[in-house]
């Protein structure tokens, strides 16, 4: 099989980090959604800070600079300590606080409530189902609040009205959309378990039986080679009745039944004998 080619081994190495042919499929997805989100992010953000910077937004890039720490945090922590949890959490938090600090102060004219729309699918993903509906709930109820606020208080952005229902209606299907597939997702993990779980009854099953096998088949090669020293030529001598081995040694026939079979000698009188020794 062809090695991969260099660059592609270096993305999977960014996106996975090592050892993780060896993780768990949960983990492994957490890792690859976290990274993912923490350096698009950190790309996006970047590339704003400079266009915010140029355009004499001072306040924005300080906010983008501030996210901008925030995400590289994240990625590091994952990266460098491995702690999923804490990466998550200082993914989503500052990034919701960052996409409402956008939403109040941005021109209404770019768009920017747009980005918010992505905090449900990023907090399910990174937190699970039940904390991140409660994060989007958080949010979607902060979004909500800032429109209302806009209508009396100078300086936060004032949205149309179509804008506002529009943002607000696909937040809540993308919402939605969240919870569907991170359910549909966990549905094919359980059944990926369960085969896996069964595929290793199936290979532990296996392997007792070539133990078992393996057991058997010395045992028939035990009992084959003695039966083949039963079959074989025995020198009797013909008045003590001592048996000559292979070496050369006379010994006592109960002494080579012992020392060549498995078979236990126990000493006794046949009817003649006990007929002779009989008063």
């Amino acid at each position: 099989m062809d090695a991969p080619h260099p660059l592609l081994s270096s993305l999977r190495s960014l996106l996975i980090g090592d050892g993780a042919d060896d993780a768990d499929l949960e983990r492994l997805r957490k890792v690859v959604v976290l990274h993912v989100t923490t350096l698009v992010g950190g790309v996006f953000i970047a590339v704003f800070t400079l266009l915010n910077l140029f355009s004499g937004h001072h306040l924005l890039v300080v906010a983008d600079v501030i996210a901008l720490g925030f995400v590289t945090s994240a990625f590091l922590i994952s990266r460098l300590r491995g702690n999923l949890r804490l990466a998550s959490w200082l993914t989503v938090l500052p990034t919701m606080a960052f996409f409402l600090f956008v939403l109040a102060t941005a021109d209404a004219g770019l768009s920017t409530y747009v980005w918010s729309l992505s905090i449900p699918l990023v907090a399910v993903f990174l937190l699970g189902l039940r904390t991140g509906h409660m994060l989007a709930a958080f949010h979607l109820a902060a979004m909500v609040g800032l429109f209302l606020a806009a209508e009396h208080v100078d300086g936060l952005t004032r949205y149309p009205g179509f804008i506002q229902v529009r943002a607000l209606t696909v937040y809540v299907l993308v919402g939605f959309a969240a919870a569907v597939m991170d359910l549909r997702r966990r549905g094919a993990h359980e059944a990926l378990s369960l085969q896996r779980a069964r595929l290793a009854e199936q290979i532990d099953s296996l392997e007792r039986g070539r133990r078992e096998k393996e057991i058997l088949i010395g045992e028939l090669q035990r009992s084959l080679t003695e039966v083949r020293t039963l079959k074989s030529f025995l020198p009797i001598c013909s008045y003590c009745k001592k048996i000559r081995d292979d070496d050369g040694y006379w010994s006592e026939l109960e002494q080579y039944l012992s020392a060549h079979t498995d078979a236990r000698v126990e000493m006794n009188l046949c009817p003649q004998c006990q007929a002779k020794d009989a008063p």
